[in-house]
């Protein structure tokens, strides 16, 4: 129940706002910014997130968090969408889409504000007139791609403030051919404008029309019988060729496309871009994305064309998008046509050419967003396992852990379960069930030191190494039981914590008063991983068990079932998942069984299911 108060003081607030489009960021009990949106008229659109029964599953996610909001005012919607992406950026709010750009991509830029123009990697775009190709996510292709430049174009490499006073002396790439020596002050800017426009070409994409231009210019020059230039343009047309023919042709009709696609797990994404250019495939470029779950596909792409396109100075005439994310995207693009000048086209395929490319493009992008969620699980591994080391004061790395946990139904058929994980993974050939052998009824703590004391005497029997920490599943009783059995066994310098469920808290041997640490660790996070690993491996175990004893004892109880159809009936059932739901079909395939038996088992089994139901609701 949202409090009233907060509820008031919202309502009030919006009274203020009027039908003016703008911005309006909401915040929660502490102050932080949690959504950002963006609206024509932003009375209205605030006051539909105070509906608790809202349509929108992200709109009820958020009504219970919400406490409190700001807004900033613009003249139009295209506006409000700029404001919109500068404040996501600002504040990276939970709910909202948005790149993980928590580094700066590069960028190729060609310095157009300055005389005799450069060509180098920047990560900061100025308003500055200079012209900007990008982002690149793979930065090696980036410098690939100016070092191409470089070696085909010989425009130049040293920072200088041209033209200068004093003609200067030309460097080594001047003499290599790799630079027409614009510090010599014997090129005219026009005749290095051209070099630089053949550039801009090369980066557009468009070489088909580039190689056209030089092949003109190379019979020109073998026409006024400069057979010098015309061998040296001769060059360049080989090496774009060369360039071109390592290129996918993806369309006949040629023509500049993006191709986007993304995958999608949980609040985690990947967004794939094929950029086509001449009709053929130049590049793919992956972009991490977050803030996904609850978000519809809409939101993702409107939340990319947002975050990618309003940084751009080039794009192509046609975007060719998933057909599931179809929707109006005409505010965005009007942005992306103030910004850039081009009003682009979107396409969403249902079939055909564009749709194998898009298809392309989405299994690029589950491929690129596995990746990177196992490296990133295998990054944090590593934090965990470093940070469980100095918060536990561990003498070793704990590459290998061990968890153990106790499971009974309210006492009967009391069972142990281990669980291994070794560098922070499970590792399945070390888990390990055990029956009980010296306790009844409900105890806990003892059963824990039985175990405890049959894995290390194990351990020990067969020369096999300790694990570097022991987790026992349960408080400071179950841990002090666990102790005792190593200490009995000379192994109490062995590393022995105990999690508890409710808070989350560490008893360390000997002492009764737990510590805290944050949940949210990548420490707690792994230790709540394997405990609830061991957890799980117990209870089904405990239940297999009560299955096979509760089934053997109705296939005891019913009639004409001898020995031999009742081992064959146990055959059958000990793979399945759920025996109450066996089908008269499936009795009577059963070795043995007829058609009466089976229907007078299959009465008994639905008996079982009821009973299994029942019990149920008490664990």
């Amino acid at each position: 129940m949202k409090d009233p108060f907060v509820l008031k003081s919202i309502q009030e607030k919006i009274k203020n706002l009027g039908s003016v489009s703008g911005c309006y960021l909401w915040k929660n009990a502490e102050n932080e910014v949690i959504y950002v949106g963006k609206a024509v008229k932003l009375e209205s659109r605030v006051r539909s997130y105070l509906n608790p029964n809202h349509s929108d599953p992200k709109t009820r996610a958020l009504y219970l968090e919400l406490q409190d909001f700001d807004w900033i005012a613009t003249s139009t919607e295209t506006e409000a969408l700029i404001l919109e992406a500068t404040l996501i950026k600002k504040y990276n709010p939970k709910f909202n889409v948005r790149l993980k750009d928590d580094k700066r991509y590069p960028f190729i830029t060609v310095s157009m504000s300055e005389p005799f123009p450069m060509v180098f990697l920047t990560r900061k775009i100025k308003d500055n007139g200079d012209r900007y190709f990008g982002p690149f996510t793979d930065v090696k292709a980036a410098r690939d791609t100016l070092e191409l430049i470089h070696r085909i174009f010989p425009v130049r490499k040293t920072k200088l403030k041209l033209p200068l006073a004093k003609p200067g002396r030309p460097c080594l790439n001047f003499h290599m051919g790799r630079c027409l020596g614009p510090c010599q002050g014997n090129v005219p800017e026009a005749t290095y404008n051209e070099l630089i426009d053949e550039i801009l070409s090369f980066l557009e994409g468009k070489k088909e029309g580039l190689v056209q231009k030089l092949k003109r210019s190379m019979l020109e020059a073998s026409e006024r019988l400069e057979y010098e230039r015309a061998g040296y343009l001769k060059n360049r047309i080989d090496q774009i060729v060369q360039i071109r023919e390592k290129q996918t042709v993806v369309s006949l009709d040629g023509g500049d496309e993006d191709i986007i696609a993304f995958a999608r797990r949980d609040n985690e994404g990947q967004v794939i871009l094929l950029e086509v250019r001449g009709g053929r495939l130049e590049g793919k470029k992956s972009f991490p994305i977050t803030g996904l779950e609850l978000s519809t596909e809409e939101e993702v792409i409107e939340a990319f064309l947002r975050d990618y396109y309003l940084k751009v100075t080039f794009l192509p005439s046609l975007i060719i998008l998933p057909s599931k994310a179809k929707a109006n995207y005409s505010v965005t693009l009007e942005a992306i046509k103030e910004h850039t000048g081009v009003l682009p086209k979107l396409k969403f395929p249902d079939g055909g050419q564009k749709k194998s490319l898009l298809r392309l493009a989405e299994k690029n992008a589950e491929l690129s967003l596995t990746e990177r969620i196992l490296a990133t699980k295998l990054r944090d591994q590593t934090v965990a396992m470093k940070e469980i080391q100095e918060k536990l004061k561990l003498p070793h790395l704990p590459r290998v852990i061990e968890c153990y946990d106790i499971s009974h139904f309210q006492g009967s058929l009391p069972v142990a379960s281990g669980v291994m994980f070794v560098e922070g993974k499970p590792y399945k050939s070390g888990y390990r069930h055990y029956k009980i052998r010296g306790y009844e009824g409900i105890n806990d703590p003892g059963m824990m030191h039985e175990v405890i004391g049959r894995r290390l005497s194990h351990l020990l029997n067969e020369e096999e190494p300790l694990p570097d920490l022991i987790v026992i599943d349960g408080g400071w009783t179950q841990l002090s039981r666990a102790a005792e059995a190593a200490n009995a066994l000379d192994l109490g310098q062995l590393p022995m914590v105990g999690l508890a469920k409710k808070r989350e808290e560490i008893y360390f041997p000997g002492e009764k008063e737990p510590y805290t640490f944050d949940i949210h660790s990548p420490m707690m996070r792994l230790l709540r991983n394997v405990r609830d690993e061991a957890h799980r491996f117990g209870v089904t175990y405990q239940r297999t068990l009560r299955k096979k004893k509760t089934l053997k004892s109705l296939l005891d109880d019913i009639p004409d079932i001898g020995a031999v159809r009742r081992r064959a009936l146990l055959r059958y059932f000990q793979n399945k998942k759920k025996v109450e739901d066996a089908t008269l079909l499936e009795l009577g395939t059963v070795p043995g069984i007829g058609e009466k038996l089976a229907e007078k088992i299959w009465e008994a089994l639905q008996k079982l299911k009821k009973s299994r139901l029942a019990n149920q609701k008490t664990e």
